[in-house]
């Protein structure tokens, strides 16, 4: 299965430019709902962070920024702008309000690109109907990875960007991406557009108006780079789907724009969120019997406590709760939602040689629907 990665690895000031006549098109709005991946409190993104990032989107997409301004001549006249907007759902796949958010506590501390973030059952949300919103998962990622979004021919509970909550928002804490083009740049990829420079040395993106070049570029590059042959503008590295810092990208072109918005015509891959139910707020289902076939969550009725915390050698764990005794084993996992040791319990107790894991928390889950899992740290 093919995905494309972004890994996270901000220069340009001036009023935004009137774009040409012929630029100006119907716009497209795409409901979307944000599935947010949490922890613990200091990892669960708050609302207002999320309504940031919206903005975000619909100021590229709409090409309302100011970096346009500072453009070389020979790129403002291929600057496009898309007319595409996002807009959190405001009703869910059964008909019932929603503002769009959902909050998902897990037990996985740190998300890799296996899209277990995508499924309830592994530690993840269920993706929302891919023809009605865009879904989009908020979560930790592991190592250097921001981001990364579904292939169009992945299947369709798999459609949608995945973030890095540490790119996700405008005016966050992070000194090469914080002004939410992470997530304007996956949007793009979602939209059927490739990295510029074609995934390959001097590669073709399939875009006629961007020119060739031969890598990704880092950081904020200035003045004019020649990476290949023929290449008369130079390099365009301030565009949206080459990987420099937030502040040092502007623009899509206009063979960008039609290429995205080409998806939306009858036939094609989004076409059906032309007609969601997703903006219209009056009670009647856009799937029904959605959920039906999903496992309703399980009331915890167990509980677990651990002491010493944190632990160092030996860590004792006792069961509360009416239905103990139903509960035999305990299973370890570390924050990456792998399993590192499994433990039986005696009595509602159990003691742990937790003196071989490595430094960090880690994840206790019983093997009976209704435990609540715990949380410890190991010194």
């Amino acid at each position: 299965m093919r995905r494309i990665i972004f890994l996270s690895l901000i220069c340009l000031i001036g009023l935004a430019p009137a774009l040409p006549a012929q630029e100006k098109r119907s716009s497209i709005t795409i409901p979307v709902v944000v599935h947010i991946l949490y922890s613990d409190a200091t990892s669960r993104v708050t609302e207002e962070r999320v309504h940031d990032q919206i903005e975000a989107l619909n100021r590229d997409f709409n090409a309302e920024n100011v970096e346009l301004a500072q453009l070389p001549d020979y790129f403002k006249q291929v600057a496009g702008n898309a007319s595409i907007s996002f807009q959190l759902a405001k009703t869910d796949p059964g008909g019932n309000s929603t503002s769009g958010i959902v909050y998902k506590a897990t037990g996985i501390g740190v998300f890799s690109t296996d899209n277990r973030i995508k499924f309830s059952n592994k530690g993840g949300d269920d993706a929302w109907p891919r023809d009605h919103y865009l879904n989009i998962w908020v979560g930790n990622l592991i190592g250097g990875i921001s981001g990364y979004t579904s292939s169009p021919d992945d299947a369709a509970e798999l459609d949608g960007i995945v973030l890095n909550r540490s790119v996700f928002g405008n005016g966050i804490n992070n000194p090469e991406h914080n002004m939410g083009r992470i997530a304007v740049h996956e949007a793009g990829h979602w939209l059927g557009l490739k990295h510029i420079w074609g995934d390959s040395y001097c590669g073709d993106d399939g875009i006629d108006d961007t020119p060739k070049q031969k890598s990704y570029h880092l950081g904020c590059p200035q003045g004019q780079i020649f990476s290949c042959e023929g290449n008369t503008t130079g390099d365009m590295y301030m565009n949206y789907m080459d990987r420099t810092n937030d502040h040092c990208m502007s623009l899509f072109t206009r063979g960008q724009v039609a290429r995205m918005r080409s998806l939306f015509e009858p036939g094609q891959l989004r076409h059906p969120l032309l007609s969601s139910g997703g903006l219209v707020n009056d009670g009647t289902p856009i799937e029904p019997g959605w959920q039906a076939d999903k496992v309703q969550p399980v009331v915890a009725t167990i509980g677990m406590k651990a002491y010493p915390v944190p632990a160092n050698d030996v860590l004792k764990i006792t069961i509360t709760g009416k239905d103990q005794a139903a509960l035999k084993d305990l299973t370890i996992f570390n924050m990456m939602g792998q399993p590192v040791m499994v433990a039986q319990m005696k009595g509602g107790t159990a003691q742990l040689d937790v003196s071989r894991l490595q430094k960090g928390q880690y994840v206790v889950k019983g093997d009976q629907p209704g435990v609540r899992p715990l949380i410890f740290t190991k010194l």
